[in-house]
């Protein structure tokens, strides 16, 4: 099986439910003192969504934590805060509960006359550090430290200025390339099995991989020889 792009078409329904999905959430989330935006990932932002052959799709979602109460200093407290946040604004919307995984919060759609998943949303935790670049909350549940899951913040190197990078590289005219790389990307990942590069981390590195091809080159200084 290899990755393949999803219609924009046939995906607006669902960024549709998504979106009023995560608005309820933030909206619940101030309540508990948590100040929180969410935004499509890059990849399904920009019409990058892509299915395992002729699996389910997903949309990939970052909710940045822009400001909490000190309490959400305990990073497990915080993800729990808005696993339930999630799971109380999706009740009664066809999606099931959210499912924890170690960098996501999985919430699947399943259709009422058919068992098989057909679509579902995963929502990373995000927040940015001083340098401006986005760390994700991970849940690494097979690591354990005084007898508990370890909850870390893992930073996405070079992300702070992704957005700015895709938007002129697709003012150039070189989008097709970032989708290519991005398409590549996803299925090298899959043919090695790592699990460790979400699709937001597979979209930063194909921007920043063809953004160096135009807009980052390193001059390299010439060897002059003087002859007599």
């Amino acid at each position: 099986m290899a990755y393949e792009f999803v219609y924009e078409s046939e995906s607006k329904r669902y960024r549709s439910d998504c979106s009023n999905v995560l608005k309820e959430t933030c909206e619940l989330l101030k309540e508990k003192g948590i100040s929180a935006q969410f935004s499509l990932v890059g990849s399904g932002a920009r019409n990058m969504i892509t299915r395992n052959g002729d699996g389910p799709y997903d949309l990939d979602y970052n909710l940045l934590v822009m400001k909490a109460d000190n309490e959400y200093r305990d990073p497990r407290l915080l993800k729990d805060t808005i696993r339930n946040a999630l799971n109380k604004a999706v009740g009664g919307k066809f999606f099931s509960d959210a499912q924890d995984s170690t960098s996501c919060l999985t919430a699947i759609l399943y259709f009422e006359k058919s068992p098989d998943i057909k679509f579902k949303f995963d929502v990373a935790i995000t927040t940015k550090n001083k340098n401006g670049n986005y760390m994700r909350l991970i849940h690494n549940k097979n690591v354990y430290a005084l007898g508990w899951d370890q909850y870390t913040w893992n930073e996405v190197p070079n992300s702070h200025q992704v957005k700015n990078k895709a938007d002129k590289l697709k003012k150039k005219g070189v989008w097709q390339e970032v989708r290519g790389k991005y398409l590549e990307k996803k299925n090298m990942y899959l043919s090695w099995q790592d699990h460790n590069h979400p699709s937001f981390v597979v979209y930063v590195e194909a921007v920043n991989e063809i953004y160096n091809r135009y807009f980052d080159r390193r001059v390299v200084p010439c060897e002059i020889v003087f002859r007599f």
